[in-house]
């Protein structure tokens, strides 16, 4: 499900709820957690941006995944990252150093396969059972394509790494 649609099944779905209760509350100063972030959500529908508008639903959807934020030196080091749920599949990456996979999974099972750019498989990369996280092998500079299997959130970077 895309961020967007996300959103918005939730504003319908939290639309009803949002009644008279939350008048109260916002005269009485107490602002729960479901107005804050049908508040969120309205604001990030506002954006004119379509990429600052998904920028703003995914940073709403991060922590519902369980994903941890990434820190400063996983974002300095990460060429790429992704985040998402369950199945995904990359556009066609260039990748011009060794890199390697680095992934966290929340959900009870990922598996990263490593494609061509022309659509053949070439191996899996990355596998984990359960939660957890891990690393691939480095690998050459190329052009290449993930594909994710999962079920749950996950989130995988590609990060440039030097042979030893």
């Amino acid at each position: 499900m895309t961020s967007r649609r996300l959103a918005l099944v939730t504003c319908l779905f939290l639309a009803p709820a949002l009644g008279a209760g939350d008048a109260v509350r916002a005269q009485s100063g107490e602002v729960d957690d479901t107005t804050k972030l049908a508040d969120e959500i309205i604001g990030c529908s506002s954006l004119e941006n379509k990429d600052a508008r998904l920028e703003c639903y995914d940073a709403l959807a991060q922590p519902l995944l369980g994903i941890e934020e990434p820190t400063a030196e996983d974002e300095g080091s990460a060429l790429q990252s992704f985040t998402g749920t369950d199945d995904w599949d990359s556009e066609v990456l260039e990748i011009d150093a060794p890199w390697r996979l680095v992934w966290q999974n929340q959900g009870s099972m990922l598996t990263v396969e490593l494609w061509t750019s022309q659509n053949e498989m070439l191996d899996v990369i990355g596998n984990q059972i359960g939660r957890g996280g891990g690393r691939s092998e480095v690998l050459d500079p190329g052009s290449y394509r993930l594909a994710v299997r999962g079920l749950g959130g996950w989130r995988i970077q590609v990060v440039s790494e030097e042979r030893g």
